[in-house]
């Protein structure tokens, strides 16, 4: 009898352990819409991280540091050992690059596609960066979650977000790819700052 009280209550909780570790879930840390104007809501950001562009003809790493102020994103782009390769400054003025020797121009995006080997979409960049659609495309834009990555497609360009993380009030992606025909353009993001 005390030997099948023993297995009885051995059983019991084994079952109390497993139906605890059904019950235990973890909270999604994918973004939801409200967290996008919660990201909107955020006027003053800074990344710094790790950027690779591939396409058929070459690959280069970069270190970038991107200040986003006011409608002005400020993009420095050094190399491992931190000489500065080219700084970048984008606002709806215009571009403006200076590069490893010091020589600032104005330039357009064509220019800036053709220096740099490859078209950036800096325009759209600053908003998918951050895990959020950019608002310059018209039209419906679906999203596809797999497990804790965010696909969309947005101006022919394929955006997957990963490894999300929370930062104050606002879950950001730290891993960004874009890729669009032969071009994959991947950031990596080792820091963020956010101010309102």
């Amino acid at each position: 009898m005390t030997r099948c009280l023993v297995c009885l209550l051995l059983v019991s909780q084994l079952m109390a352990c497993a139906s605890t570790s059904i019950i235990k879930t973890e909270e999604s840390s994918l973004p939801t819409l409200h967290n996008a104007e919660k990201v909107l809501a955020i006027n003053e950001w800074r990344l710094l991280g790790r950027l690779s562009v591939r396409n058929m003809r070459q690959s280069w790493f970069t270190t970038l540091e991107w200040n986003h102020r006011k409608g002005i994103d400020d993009l420095t782009l050094s190399t491992s050992l931190g000489g500065v390769v080219a700084k970048i400054l984008y606002s709806k003025q215009g571009i403006l690059l200076t590069d490893e020797e010091g020589v600032l121009q104005h330039v357009s995006e064509e220019e800036l596609a053709s220096l740099l080997g490859y078209s950036a979409p800096l325009k759209h960049m600053k908003y998918w960066v951050r895990g959020v659609l950019s608002p310059e495309f018209q039209g419906p834009s679906s999203r596809e979650y797999l497990d804790d990555t965010v696909l969309f497609e947005q101006g022919g360009w394929n955006v997957q977000l990963e490894r999300f993380q929370s930062y104050g009030e606002v879950v950001l992606p730290a891993r960004v790819t874009l890729i669009k025909e032969d071009l994959k353009i991947k950031l990596v993001v080792d820091k963020w700052w956010m101010e309102k």
